[in-house]
């Protein structure tokens, strides 16, 4: 996959805006619980962290080293909407998991030079997270967090697509 057309997925998508967040009550226990998807181990401070390794790492292909920067972008554009999310809803935007356990660098695989594996991880780990966002979306009656939520898979569904591209043409 070219870098052309991995932006091009992600422009297309980036045209489609994130829902308002309205009508947020305090709630910490659902607050705590999105800390999983904030800093957990497939949360997104995780996924930027492993793309940014992933483009630094990756130089030698600067089509997917660029491609990891700008996925890893659009991450962190998630990671601050969460965090805002958890502190609308009353707590602090810790990088910790619903444990309370502080985020660390052992969330972040270490493998280079094979593309395939590298992508396979990735893939594994964009579909976690979206299992942890749809869990999110189960435990509330809030249709604006509901459909918050479902905008994020969409970009997490189009970073699947971009790694199994990339996986399958290498």
């Amino acid at each position: 996959m070219t870098y052309k057309e991995a932006k091009e997925i992600l422009d297309n998508l980036d045209k489609k805006p994130y829902p308002k967040l309205e009508y947020i009550s305090k709630n910490t226990i659902y607050a705590k619980t999105l800390y999983d998807d904030f800093a957990g181990k497939n949360g997104e401070l995780s996924a930027i962290t492993q793309y940014i390794y992933e483009h630094i790492n990756n130089k030698s292909n600067k089509d997917i080293s660029k491609i990891m920067l700008d996925v890893a972008i659009v991450e962190m554009r998630h990671l601050s909407m969460v965090g805002d999310l958890i502190q609308k809803l009353g707590l602090n935007a810790k990088y910790i998991d619903s444990n309370l356990e502080a985020w660390n660098s052992n969330s972040v695989s270490y493998i280079t030079g094979n593309i395939k594996e590298i992508m396979l991880y990735n893939i594994n780990a964009e579909r976690e997270a979206i299992k942890g966002y749809k869990k999110a979306i189960m435990r509330t009656r809030n249709i604006y967090i509901q459909k918050f939520f479902n905008r994020i898979i969409l970009d997490e569904k189009s970073h699947i697509e971009i790694f199994t591209r990339i996986m399958n043409e290498n």
